[in-house]
């Protein structure tokens, strides 16, 4: 199956109509969901939670406050968002996507 990539879409076609004369499949995408994106209902909460009242001074500084943040987090509390992550697919599967 050919891959259609935005760069090499001739500007005087539509994506619909160069998907087509490349007989290419286009599959329905699902909406987003929060719910469903574990940077959304785990880490950014994480983030937020350790870094919430900081002020940075330069991008290094951000980088080196977020790297310790992120090891900060127990492993164990990954270990359980990803189990969760599971069971909410099931569930969004089980319910199509309701």
């Amino acid at each position: 199956m050919q891959k259609w990539s935005q760069r090499s879409s001739p500007k005087n076609k539509s994506k619909e109509e160069l998907l087509a004369t490349k007989q290419i499949t286009v599959l329905e995408h699902p909406a987003y969901s929060p719910d469903l994106a574990p940077s959304d209902f785990f880490l950014f909460l994480k983030i937020k939670e350790i870094m919430e009242g900081r002020n940075f001074d330069n991008t290094d500084d951000i980088r080196s406050n977020m790297t310790a943040a992120l090891k900060a987090i127990p492993q164990n509390q990954f270990q359980n968002c990803f189990e969760g992550w599971t069971r909410r697919w099931h569930h969004c599967i089980a319910s199509q996507g309701e």
